[in-house]
């Protein structure tokens, strides 16, 4: 279900809004008072103020405390800034269900996202303007519907050395790609540079198994680091700073942010992902994250 998704959200999911105290806005950002208090997540969210105009609203202990003026202000838009140990899959749940109580219907209510980071440091460019995040490039370790997209390369996670790569202006084709895809995989995010990067397969909060019938590496995460380990246990250490979306649709765990090694944390940090989504529970084939898929994709 939706509400064990974790959603990161950079800038790009958000537009302008109106500036003042009381009146309604379109961009609110929610940020609890220990937070904000603290100097460099300040920074984060007068970064996000700045740049969207928006009204800062801070509660206590739970984000739920927002709620009142949230139904005062009914935002379009609403931005929830959080230190690694706040973003819990306690907090995503609970900031699911606040979003669909602004009024009387079960449905959300606004277009919201949770930016966190390794540090507040890390989290900073979040914050700050960026030129539009277009999707030219993506990258995967599934099939996805490469028709849809202008260019790309898709790792199979079920049938060993195959690959669909789709060049600019030209059908998708399949190919012998390596029987070991981790070195691949990481190239795809420092050398290719995909915009958007896709994966499926067994995961925790501290690794990815990229292959799920048969042998290969591990995309691994320590204290904010992401690399890869291959079979023969070479390290490949992922470095790619183009902002880009990932989309963790079929792992377990991915977006559950347990502590400061989590995957989700080191992705942001290491990988350049501006906008992620990934489950904070265990999942077999949910909707929640496959669903996101064809409607980002597909529709």
């Amino acid at each position: 279900m939706l509400t064990r998704l974790l959603f990161f959200a950079g800038l790009v999911l958000f537009a302008q809004g109106l500036h003042a105290a009381p009146i309604p806005a379109n961009y609110v950002v929610v940020v609890s008072q220990s937070t904000n208090a603290d100097e460099g997540w300040r920074q984060v969210v007068d970064a996000l103020a700045q740049q969207h105009n928006a009204q800062i609203v801070t509660f206590s202990q739970r984000p739920s405390e927002a709620l009142a003026q949230l139904k005062e202000v009914f935002p379009k838009y609403t931005c929830f800034v959080a230190r690694p140990e706040e973003a819990t899959r306690v907090f995503v749940a609970e900031v699911h269900q606040l979003t669909r109580k602004l009024d009387d219907d079960p449905y959300t209510d606004t277009r919201w996202g949770i930016l966190t980071g390794h540090s507040a440091q890390a989290a900073l460019p979040h914050a700050q303007p960026v030129s539009s995040l277009v999707i030219h490039k993506v990258a995967s370790g599934t099939e996805l519907a490469l028709e849809c997209c202008e260019e790309g390369l898709c790792y199979d996670e079920l049938i060993q050395h195959k690959l669909l790569e789709k060049k600019k202006g030209d059908d998708a084709a399949e190919v012998r790609g390596p029987g070991d895809t981790t070195a691949a995989l990481v190239q795809s995010l420092n050398e290719y540079e995909a915009d958007l990067f896709v994966t499926s397969g067994h995961a925790t909060e501290r690794n990815w198994q990229i292959g799920f019938r048969y042998l290969n590496g591990y995309f691994r995460s320590d204290d904010g680091k992401l690399f890869g380990l291959d079979t023969k246990d070479v390290r490949h250490d992922v470095d790619s700073q183009n902002p880009k979306v990932y989309m963790a649709v079929g792992n377990c765990l991915m977006g559950h942010i347990d502590s400061k090694d989590a995957m989700a944390l080191a992705w942001m940090k290491s990988a350049g992902v501006r906008q992620m989504i990934g489950y904070t529970v265990v999942t077999w084939y949910g909707y929640g994250g496959w669903g996101c898929l064809d409607y980002f994709v597909e529709q």
